[in-house]
């Protein structure tokens, strides 16, 4: 719910709504199809308690690798969207400015603020410094997940350009290493989507803002400029408000 005296902000682009919906849609299929790779578990599921004999079945292996791979393709696809969509938008690229006393000023206010403290005065943000640090290491562990995923499926065919290109990964780590910094990922983001769901339907409720619709419509809510709106309109804007109080 949103306030009618609210000014809207439309932050986020088209683009990274794409990729939010698409990376939703293809975490949860590589997630469950991941661990069916891990521990197909064929026993209850084919109703034979041998592999070989589910070749043709629904949860065989194959079809769960499929899934899997089709799933993964998307993401990077997405992923490229998400990144075109940040060059071209400034609300797409709201991320921690570790140089600026913004930043950990707003990380020491969003602290307290979850933690129920006391506040004196109110402080909005179009996306506060915990969230673009948390965001920030996601899209790192993003790239890390992509590219170990790649040097596994790499392995199916050593000769090819995508195996010459991540090699490097299955040579600097063993098999068995890059299965496991893959898998545990995995599991980091799980964690991270729950606590990700809260905290939006959290500001959501406590703020007003419109933190989850924004996921479908691109804009936000607030009774005024929030701190940080430089980095959606720029300097310029900043400047020009000043000159007008």
């Amino acid at each position: 719910m949103v306030e009618k005296d609210k000014k809207p902000y439309r932050v986020f682009s088209l683009w990274l709504r794409v990729f939010h919906w698409a990376m939703v849609l293809c975490v949860t299929a590589l997630f469950w199809t991941g661990l069916y790779i891990g521990d197909p578990g064929f026993q209850g599921l084919t109703g034979n308690g041998i592999p070989t004999y589910a070749v043709d079945g629904w949860f065989s292996m194959e079809t769960m690798r499929r899934i899997h791979f089709y799933a993964g393709f998307v993401l990077i696809a997405s992923f490229v969207i998400r990144l075109y969509g940040a060059y071209l938008n400034k609300g797409d690229r709201l991320l921690p400015k570790f140089n600026q006393a913004l930043f950990w000023r707003g990380l020491w206010i969003t602290i307290k603020h979850y933690l129920m403290l006391p506040r004196q005065e109110e402080h909005r943000f179009l996306r506060n410094s915990l969230a673009r640090t948390s965001y920030f290491v996601v899209y790192i562990l993003f790239v890390v997940e992509i590219c170990t995923g790649l040097a596994m499926y790499a392995m199916i065919n050593p000769n090819s350009w995508l195996a010459i290109l991540f090699n490097p990964i299955n040579m600097l780590f063993t098999e068995y290493q890059v299965h496991v910094i893959h898998h545990y990922i995995a599991w980091i983001f799980l964690l991270f989507v729950i606590i990700h769901v809260y905290m939006a339907f959290r500001e959501d409720v406590m703020e007003e803002s419109g933190e989850v619709s924004s996921m479908v419509s691109g804009m936000k809510f607030y009774p005024e400029d929030p701190e940080d709106i430089a980095d959606l309109y720029g300097k310029d804007y900043v400047a020009k408000k000043e000159e007008n109080k």
